[in-house]
């Protein structure tokens, strides 16, 4: 069987959702959309192991939401240090290469360096249809989650529905074929612990599963149609994914098709204990995808890479060569030869 994974959004509520990626399902009078993603997939070739973690901003009128997760095998669920995303980030920064060419003129007086220097050493310093089954039903990293096996799309959607979920026609026919072919589907509920505040950032959950080929959930339903401005800005969509395995590896939408997003980083990272623990292999192809909206009609396979080109990002910073020539002492030096000469034409007036 082909495998497959796709990331579906929708809230505990009963109201229509508004057109968006991911089929964001607010409750009534409230929106929900996706701002930020990063996931980190650790793949083990030799056992066909996925660690899926991921975590996600989502800008929101709702204080209470959640997203179903359809996996080939039943996950299993963990919790996992979110700032694992900081460490690798950090890592990623830019490599800064000096350029040395040309030259400058330092006309820094030199009594001033030597006070400067001196200074900055000194500051260093419910009811369930029949053909419905709960396979597990856990609380993790935050979140309610319950994972579904179910025979047929309208058993899955009347689940759902009896649960709080919102389901749309479109919702039910996305879903077809993951229940179709035998997926399960995990369901992770959150709420907003910030009144005030209208950004939601979830906590890094961990899903580990067997799948024939790696992946990443990139498919999305069908938009619904938009009556009303939007109150939750969907201008931008960032989604960037930290592959860990042995070589690099290369994506594609589907099987063959091109994936817009760009290469950002392709080469060994130190990582941080946790991913450690779930012996990650070092070597990191990172994606940056800004594509907004998203052609997002498969899922993503990665594969390993033809090229195994090493990719780092750089910045190059100028520094030409200084020649150090201090004011102050030119105009000492200058002093001296202004009295000598002087003083030589003095004496040559008197010895006539």
């Amino acid at each position: 069987m082909e495998l497959k994974l796709v990331a579906l959004v929708a809230v505990f509520a009963l109201a229509e959702p508004i057109a968006d990626a991911c089929a964001p399902a607010p409750p009534a009078g409230e929106e929900v959309a996706i701002a930020d993603e990063e996931a980190i997939i650790v793949w083990d070739a030799a056992t066909k192991t996925e660690h899926f973690i991921r975590r996600a901003q989502f800008g929101s009128t709702a204080k209470r939401f959640g997203f179903l997760v359809p996996t080939p095998a039943k996950p299993e669920l963990g919790e996992i240090d979110s700032s694992i995303f900081a460490d690798l980030a950090w890592q990623l920064r830019p490599e800064v290469i000096v350029d040395t060419s040309g030259f400058t003129i330092d006309a820094e007086p030199l009594l001033w360096k030597a006070c400067t220097l001196t200074l900055a050493k000194k500051g260093d310093g419910g009811a369930m249809p029949a053909s419905v089954e709960v396979m597990q039903s856990v609380n993790v990293a935050g979140f309610d989650a319950t994972t579904l096996r179910a025979d047929a799309p309208d058993a899955i959607a009347a689940w759902l529905g009896e649960h709080g979920f919102a389901i749309t026609p479109q919702l039910t026919e996305w879903l077809g074929w993951y229940v179709e072919h035998h997926w399960v589907i995990t369901a992770f509920v959150v709420a907003s612990t910030d009144p005030s505040s209208s950004t939601v950032t979830t906590s890094a959950v961990r899903m580990t599963f067997t799948t024939e080929r790696p992946f990443y959930p990139y498919r999305e339903p069908a938009p619904l149609p938009i009556t009303t401005t939007p109150r939750v800005s969907t201008a931008s969509r960032l989604l960037r994914v930290f592959f860990l395995a042995n070589e690099r590896y290369a994506a594609t939408l589907g099987d063959t098709a091109p994936w817009s997003a760009r290469v950002l980083h392709a080469s060994p990272l130190t990582l941080p204990e946790p991913l450690a623990a779930l012996k990650a292999g070092r070597f990191a192809t990172v994606f940056h995808d800004e594509s907004n909206p998203r052609v997002a009609s498969d899922e993503l396979y990665f594969a390993r890479s033809a090229d195994q080109t090493p990719i780092r990002q750089t910045v190059t910073r100028h520094e030409p060569k200084a020649i150090p020539i201090a004011p102050d002492v030119l105009l000492f030096v200058g002093l001296v030869v202004w009295r000598l000469r002087r003083r030589n034409r003095a004496a040559h007036t008197r010895g006539k």
